[in-house]
C-alpha cells in the first residue's frame, strides 16, 4: 500500500560573466519620485485546481516540484513609468501585483543592459531586495530568469545613465505567482507528517564524514526551473582539467530551457534543526547566478549536465565536486539536497546501495525493506537531481525518485534511487548524451577524480557542535550536549571551550586526554532551566593543544530553540477520524505525556468500518500535557491511495489543534492545555450553518454577526478547498462537487479580530 513519489528541486538566475552583484540599493529609494505607476495586476487563476494537480504531480518522476503558477505576460517599457532626473539619467519602474502571492519571480525574454545600467527587484515593503543586475548579465539569447522576491507586490526598477539613453532593452514574458514554499507545504500536510525527520546540513552525521560533508556542501545548489515555477537540486562538478568550468549536474527530469534557470548556493540554516519538529531558520545568502547552456542529458540514468553561463566568483568559496565512475559499491552513501525548496539538508545510508532498474533508468537504490533505507534523514519532493556521494566524498549519482519519507521525526525505512554516474559516463551515443567528453576533455580516462579545490585534512582541526534533546510538552529543564570532533590528522590532547546561553555569563569546559582523528568527545551540560520562549546556546573553542586551531571556520557554533508552545484553552478535545479502505489497520491512543493511557480506539472492523467517520471526546485537565498517537499496522497511514482517510483534533470551541492522515506507521501529536479557559467573546457567536449534513449547498446565516467577513473551507487533511468573501447576512455556497465527508468553514473578521470554525458534513 505504500506510495512512491519523485523528489525534485530547482533554482535559477542569469549571468554571462558574473553573478548578481547583490550590492547597493535602487536609486528611487534615494530620489523618491513624486509619482508612482499604477500596479499591473496579474490575472487570477484556479488555485484549487492547481493544488489538485500538485497532489498528483508531487508523486510523479518526470516533473520538478512546482511552487508557483506561471503567467504568460507582455510587459515592457511601454508599461510602468519613466522618471527623468535633472542630469538626464532615467529610472523606469514597474509594479506587479498578484493577490495573495507568497513570492513573485520573472523571466525576461529580451534582456540587454548597456554599461552603467542596472536592474533591481524588490518587495513593496522594501524588505526583500534582489540585484543589481548589470550588463554582465547580458546573454546572447536575451533571456534572464530571476530569483524569488517575497510578497504579492514586487517592483522592477531599471536605471539608465544619460550617456546610454535608449540603449537598454527589457521585456518580461513570464511572471510566476508563488503559492507555496517549504514552510507552507509542510504546514498543509500537518505537523509531524512530512519533513520533521530531515537534518539540516550542519547536523552531525558521523565523525567519519563530518569534514567531507563540510567540504561537499560547498558544491550543492538549488535551481529554479520549469520556466521559473519549479525547484530541483544539483551540484557543481569537476572535470579532468581542474579549470573551474561551471558544470552543474542535476536530473534529466528537471530539464527545461537552461537559459532561464537561476541557481542559488550556500543556502544554509544558521541554527541547525536535526530531526525535530522545530522549524529551520532561513540562512542569508547572496550567492545567486543566472543562465545556463545544456551540454548533455539522457534518460538512461536520468542525468542533465548544464554549463552555467558565468564563471563562479572565487570569493564564493565554492567546490567543484569530484566523482567516481567505477560503478563499484561504496561502503555507505550521503545525499545533500534542498527538499521542497527548503534550506540545505543531508541524509546518510550506512549500507551499500544496490543496482536496480527504476522507471527505465539504471540506478543506485537506497534499499528499503531489510536494508532499512536511510539511517539519517530522507529526501523529499524538491530534492531531485541532488548528488549522491560515496564514502570518499565523490559523486556517484543524482536523485531520480523513490518512496522514502518522514514518519514523524523518523523516516519510513523506504527506498530512494539515484541515476548511476558510471552508467551516464559513456553509454550515450554522442557527446550530447554522455558525460565523458565534457568531464574528461583531455581524454586522460581516469576512473576517479578529486574535487577542485581538493579536500584537505589539516594537521590540527577541532570542530564543535551543540545538540538539544527533543523537547516534550511542558519540558523547561534539560541538558544540552556540546561535542568536540577531531577532524585533523594530529591527536587533540587539550582544548578550551567557552559556552553561554543567550549571550549571558560564559562557562569554560577544559578537555584533557587523547582524541584521535574522527573521534568525538561529548560534554553533557548540567540540567538547565529555561523560561518559555526562544533561547540560544553558543559555544566557542578558544584554544586547542595550547595553540590556535588550523580551521577557525568550525570553532564556534550556536543552536537556537524554543521552550513551550501553543496552549489550547479547552475542557475537552474532540477527535474526528475518517477511516480509509483498510479500517482494520488503524488504532489510536490518547494518553498523558508520562504514558498513562486514558482513551484508546480501534482496530476497526474490516469492510463495515471502512471509509466511516468516527467521533470521540477526551476530557482534559488544565495545565496538563497529553499525547495523541495514531497507528497503522501496514505502515502507510490512512491517506491517500487507498481511501481518503484523515483525522482531526479540535478544542470544544472548534479550534483545530491538528489535522492529518498521511503518515507511515504512526505519528504523535503533543497537546498542552492552558491554565485557564478562554472567556473571549467571538463576533461570530450567533452564526448558523444549514442544512447540516448537506447535499449540494450550504447556507451561512450571520444573524447579528459582522458582514464583510472572509471564509475558507478546508477538509480533514487541512487542505483549503475554497476561499471567498461574505458581504450578505445570508450566503449560499455550492458544495456539489465536494467528496463525501467532514469539512470545516473558517470565518474571519479583521475589524473585530474574531474568527470561528463551523463543521459540516457533505453527504
Amino acid at each position: 500500500m505504500k506510495k512512491s513519489y519523485l523528489l525534485l528541486l530547482l533554482f535559477v538566475s542569469s549571468l554571462v560573466t558574473a553573478q548578481v552583484t547583490n550590492e547597493g540599493t535602487p536609486l528611487s529609494w534615494k530620489v523618491n519620485p513624486t509619482e508612482n505607476p499604477e500596479a499591473i495586476k496579474l490575472p487570477s487563476f484556479d488555485l484549487e485546481a492547481v493544488k489538485a494537480e500538485d497532489a498528483i504531480d508531487d508523486g510523479k518522476f518526470e516533473k520538478p516540484w512546482r511552487f508557483g503558477f506561471m503567467h504568460s505576460v507582455d510587459y515592457g517599457f511601454e508599461n510602468g513609468q519613466w522618471t527623468t532626473l535633472e542630469n538626464g539619467d532615467r529610472i523606469w519602474r514597474l509594479l506587479v501585483n498578484s493577490k495573495d502571492a507568497l513570492s513573485l519571480n520573472f523571466v525576461f525574454d529580451d534582456f540587454f543592459l548597456p554599461e552603467g545600467g542596472s536592474v533591481y527587484l524588490y518587495s513593496d515593503d522594501r524588505k526583500d531586495l534582489l540585484g543589481a543586475y548589470t550588463s554582465i548579465q547580458n546573454q546572447d539569447s536575451g533571456i534572464l530568469g530571476t530569483w524569488l522576491v517575497k510578497g504579492e507586490s514586487v517592483w522592477i526598477e531599471y536605471f539608465e545613465p544619460a550617456t546610454v539613453a535608449g540603449q537598454g532593452r527589457l521585456h518580461i514574458a513570464k511572471a510566476t505567482h508563488g503559492y507555496r514554499n517549504a514552510e507552507t507545504f509542510q504546514a498543509a500536510k500537518g505537523l509531524n507528517d512530512s519533513g520533521d525527520c530531515n537534518l539540516d546540513i550542519d547536523c552531525p552525521i558521523g565523525s567519519d564524514y563530518e569534514a567531507l560533508k563540510e567540504h561537499n556542501k560547498r558544491s550543492a545548489g538549488i535551481l529554479l526551473t520549469s520556466g521559473g515555477s519549479g525547484f530541483c537540486s544539483g551540484a557543481l562538478i569537476n572535470n579532468t582539467n581542474n579549470d573551474g568550468t561551471p558544470y552543474f549536474l542535476t536530473a534529466n527530469h528537471c530539464f527545461s530551457n537552461p537559459a532561464a534557470w537561476s541557481f542559488r548556493f550556500g543556502w544554509i540554516s544558521p541554527n541547525p534543526v536535526c530531526a525535530t519538529t522545530s522549524n529551520s531558520e532561513s540562512g542569508p545568502t547572496n550567492l545567486t547566478i543566472s543562465g545556463g547552456t545544456l551540454r548533455a542529458r539522457s534518460t538512461n540514468a536520468d542525468f542533465c549536465l548544464v554549463e552555467i553561463n558565468s564563471e563562479i566568483p572565487s570569493d564564493w568559496n565554492r567546490v567543484f565536486a569530484g566523482w567516481d565512475r567505477t560503478d563499484n559499491f561504496p561502503d555507505f552513501t550521503v545525499g545533500i539536497h534542498h527538499p521542497s525548496g527548503d534550506v540545505m539538508k543531508v541524509c546518510r545510508d550506512d549500507d551499500a546501495p544496490t543496482k536496480e532498474v527504476n522507471a527505465g533508468a539504471q540506478t543506485w537504490e537506497i534499499t528499503g525493506g531489510g536494508g532499512q533505507g536511510w539511517e539519517l534523514g530522507v529526501t523529499e519532493p524538491g530534492s531531485s537531481g541532488s548528488p549522491l556521494f560515496d564514502d570518499q566524498g565523490r559523486i556517484i549519482g543524482q536523485l531520480y525518485g523513490g518512496a522514502a519519507a518522514c514518519s514523524g521525526t523518523n523516516d519510513n525505512n523506504a527506498f530512494d534511487y539515484y541515476g548511476r554516474f558510471g552508467v551516464s559516463w559513456d553509454t550515450g551515443s554522442s557527446a550530447a548524451t554522455r558525460l565523458e567528453d565534457l568531464l574528461d576533455p583531455a581524454g586522460t580516462n581516469p576512473t576517479t577524480i578529486d574535487s577542485n579545490p581538493p579536500f584537505e585534512v589539516l594537521a590540527l582541526d577541532g570542530a564543535l557542535g551543540v545538540s538539544i534533546p527533543e523537547l516534550g510538552c511542558g519540558v523547561t529543564e534539560f541538558s544540552p550536549t556540546i561535542t568536540l570532533t577531531n577532524q585533523g590528522l594530529n591527536d587533540i590532547t587539550s582544548a578550551m571551550i567557552s559556552w553561554d546561553v543567550d549571550g549571558g555569563a560564559a562557562t569554560t569546559i577544559i578537555f584533557s586526554g587523547t582524541l584521535a582523528q574522527n573521534e568525538t568527545e561529548s560534554f553533557v551540560l548540567s540540567p538547565l532551566n529555561f523560561d518559555e520562549g526562544e533561547h540560544t546556546i553558543n559555544a566557542e573553542m578558544t584554544e586547542v593543544n595550547g595553540t590556535t586551531d588550523g580551521n577557525a571556520g568550525n570553532n564556534a557554533v550556536s543552536n537556537t530553540f524554543n521552550i513551550g508552545g501553543e496552549d489550547f484553552a479547552t475542557a475537552q478535545i474532540e477527535l474526528e477520524l475518517l477511516t480509509d479502505d483498510y479500517a482494520e489497520e488503524t488504532t489510536w491512543v490518547f494518553r498523558t505525556v508520562d504514558g498513562t493511557v486514558l482513551y484508546t480506539g480501534g482496530p476497526y472492523q474490516q469492510g463495515t468500518d471502512a471509509n466511516t467517520l468516527f467521533t470521540e471526546l477526551f476530557d482534559v485537565d488544565l495545565s496538563e500535557c497529553y499525547e495523541f498517537e495514531i497507528l497503522d499496522t501496514f505502515g502507510d497511514g490512512i491517506c491517500c491511495e487507498y481511501g481518503n482517510g484523515s483525522y482531526q483534533l479540535s478544542t470544544d470551541d472548534g479550534t483545530v489543534i491538528f489535522s492529518g492522515g498521511t503518515f507511515g506507521t504512526s505519528e504523535i501529536t503533543e497537546i498542552r492545555i492552558a491554565n485557564v479557559l478562554s472567556i473571549e467573546t467571538n463576533a461570530f457567536s450567533s452564526t448558523a450553518l444549514y442544512p447540516n449534513p448537506a447535499n449540494n449547498q450550504i447556507t451561512l446565516d450571520l444573524n447579528s454577526s459582522p458582514v464583510n467577513a472572509n471564509y475558507k473551507i478546508v477538509n480533514l487533511l487541512g487542505q483549503t478547498i475554497s476561499i471567498g468573501e461574505i458581504s450578505n447576512r445570508k450566503t449560499t455556497l455550492n458544495i456539489e462537487s465536494y467528496n463525501s465527508g467532514l469539512y470545516f468553514i473558517v470565518l474571519n473578521d479583521a475589524i473585530s479580530n474574531s474568527s470561528t470554525t463551523i463543521k459540516f458534513i457533505k453527504n
